[in-house]
């Protein structure tokens, strides 16, 4: 593989200097007019659509909302769903050599079930054979066209069905407005990344507002550059795109993602025989309508479809061949009703029914021996929700689902949050409830192998979470603050734990945001202590995160330079004990810097530290190899 990281670092540290001798001249950048508003007031005015059915601020909702916007996004370099959400309170990522997984209040690692619920403009994009979040490259959707993303944890199912075990994850796309033209953008990378993008929005006349964005990605193979160089040699490629439209009340969304990778094992210390390669591609449809049929009421309709498919083919000099083929296919109906004409009540029905046609698994080992499993199910679910108003200060929301899938019985998902608050500036929110998790396919109990029809099956257990979670928020001026402590059991619980069917959890979260003529400065710091049944250990469960972003602006935003610093405590993983990592990252950003472009520039892991947390598969985590990368990426607007 060829080593570029020496190049363009010299060269990114040239670029940096560059940049900073040009801030000192006065108009050597066309930078924006104004933009030192304060973007935190606006924010914690932003409709939160993840805590509740029912839209609400960020301050009213009844959980520790943590909310990232495009701003954000922009300013600190992130450039995966992986990285937007390591940088939220209370989240951690792990890496494999293939793919990136989510972790949060102590539970994570890389097995298949989510436990948190992701949803793209109120749509599910796992799939449906591992139900899993791709955050990597392979992520079906580029986060520069996100708008904001909202991270309500606690538990979610009485509000959402499946999946929503620990918390909701909800990420708001970009409008056609906020193109309003033409843009587009190239990157250039350590570890053979290469990216290029171009979006087209609009708001018409007609009342008609698009979207349209297509994203190409090349590198190294890896799922992040935080694991470094590899002693192997590979490549990946990956397409995103994006189609979204409004117009009266209807709207659609199309989402798609492909992401192939090869890598070569034959030629590299120490001996080895193999050369591998992986195929993922996703795709997600919805189609909607929103309206409002008489005086109090509203009604959502929206069809959703999505279909998946896996492969991966192993040569093996010494072994043979061996292939993986998967495939799946779902389709849903979802709807809601919700009703304010009662004096003090804001309430909400939803009914959902969904079907998996497909859920198809075929394995050819290396022997030549074939196995197979195929199975088609039904589920549905009714949520019913209400919110009451209690005088001025105190809020109650309760709600109630229930879930049911083929082999199952009837899963009860109740939750009950109230919200107190005594002033302008203080907010108390108390929560308890419970959530539901159906085993996905893959992640099914393992039948016998003694036929051509073994494989994946459906599980009668369902994985059940207890939460309870109290949070204090207070917001001033330029400053807020939030607290929360919970605890939460996690029953049936499957992949994290060795020989453990349940774990206790609890933990607290620290969170506090400053924004002051364009200085914007947040921390956070979690504290999480969960432990497995009968003591049995528990993976991929560090016991703090430490999260702290910072960003100045330079010479009247001419330029703006952003800091962020990510620090994850010991955990165990499948092989080991994983040290404490630390990671700096610096992001240069200016505005019309270049010929009217928008320019990025962004040095990761300043502080070189190691990878030491990739999975048993490979033996040992990377020995010593760099981690330190830079990037450079131009931006263009056209309207």
């Amino acid at each position: 593989m060829p080593r570029r990281t020496d190049r363009l670092l010299s060269f990114t540290r040239a670029t940096l200097a560059a940049a900073a001798c040009l801030a000192l001249v006065p108009g050597a950048f066309a930078g924006p007019a104004d933009l030192t508003e304060l973007p935190l007031e606006s924010l914690l005015d932003t409709e939160v659509v993840s805590a509740t059915r029912f839209a609400s601020q960020v301050t009213d909702a009844a959980s520790a909302v943590s909310v990232l916007t495009a701003e954000d996004i922009r300013i600190y370099g992130l450039r995966t769903l992986g990285e937007v959400l390591d940088h939220m309170r209370g989240i951690h990522v792990s890496h494999s050599l293939d793919y990136v997984f989510l972790g949060a209040r102590g539970t994570g690692g890389q097995s298949f079930a989510t436990r948190v619920l992701m949803l793209v403009d109120g749509n599910p994009p796992p799939d449906n054979l591992y139900d899993q979040l791709y955050l990597g490259r392979d992520g079906l959707i580029d986060v520069a066209m996100i708008d904001r993303i909202e991270y309500a944890p606690g538990s979610g199912s009485a509000m959402y069905g499946n999946n929503a075990l620990l918390g909701v994850i909800n990420v708001v796309t970009k409008r056609g407005r906020d193109v309003a033209g033409v843009q587009v953008s190239g990157a250039l990378g350590d570890w053979s990344q290469r990216t290029w993008r171009v979006s087209a929005g609009g708001r018409e006349s007609t009342g008609l507002e698009w979207l349209a964005s297509v994203t190409g990605h090349a590198d190294s193979g890896l799922p992040s550059p935080q694991i470094g160089d590899q002693f192997h040699r590979s490549i990946a490629h990956s397409q995103t795109v994006l189609l979204k439209a409004r117009w009266e009340g209807f709207h659609a969304l199309l989402l798609t993602a492909q992401r192939a990778s090869a890598s070569d094992y034959r030629d590299e210390p120490p001996p080895q025989a193999w050369y591998t390669t992986y195929l993922d591609r996703n795709e997600l449809l919805a189609l909607g309508h929103d309206s409002q049929p008489a005086d109090h009421w509203r009604l959502s309709l929206k069809a959703q479809a999505g279909r998946y498919s896996y492969r991966y083919h192993d040569d093996d000099t010494l072994w043979g061949h061996s292939r993986q083929r998967d495939d799946g296919r779902w389709w849903a109906l979802d709807s809601q009703a919700a009703f304010d004409g009662w004096k003090g009540h804001r309430l909400v029905l939803g009914a959902r029914v969904r079907q998996d046609p497909q859920q198809h698994f075929h394995t050819t080992d290396y022997d030549g021996e074939e196995f197979h499993f195929d199975q088609a199910r039904r589920s549905a679910g009714l949520s019913l929700e209400d919110e009451l108003a209690l005088g001025d200060e105190w809020s109650v929301t309760a709600g109630v689902r229930a879930d049911r899938r083929d082999g199952t019985p009837w899963a009860w998902s109740p939750r009950l949050a109230a919200v107190w608050q005594p002033s302008a500036s203080w907010s108390v929110k108390a929560s308890h409830g419970r959530s539901t998790l159906f085993r996905s396919a893959a992640n099914s109990p393992a039948p016998g192998q003694s036929d051509d029809t073994s494989g994946p099956g459906p599980s009668d257990e369902t994985v059940t979470a207890t939460t309870s979670e109290l949070v204090g928020e207070y917001r001033a001026g330029h400053l807020r603050l939030l607290g929360s402590v919970y605890r939460y059991r996690v029953d049936n619980r499957v992949g994290d734990a060795i020989d453990s069917e349940s774990t206790n959890g609890q933990g607290a979260e620290l969170e506090a945001e400053w924004q002051w003529q364009g200085w914007r400065l947040r921390g956070s710091q979690a504290w999480q202590d969960p432990s497995a049944s009968a003591g049995q250990l528990l993976v991929y469960a560090p016991r703090h995160l430490t999260k702290l972003q910072a960003s100045a602006p330079l010479m009247g935003e001419a330029l703006r330079l952003s800091a962020t610093v990510r620090h994850t405590g010991a955990y165990e993983n499948t092989i080991g004990r994983v040290p404490p990592r630390t990671l700096l990252d610096l992001t240069l950003v200016s505005q019309k810097a270049v010929d009217g472009l928008d320019l990025r520039i962004g040095w990761r892991n300043v502080l070189q530290k190691r990878e030491a947390a990739t999975d048993e598969y490979y033996w040992e985590p990377p020995r010593g190899y760099a981690t330190r990368s830079a990037w450079i990426e131009l931006t263009g607007t056209f309207r």
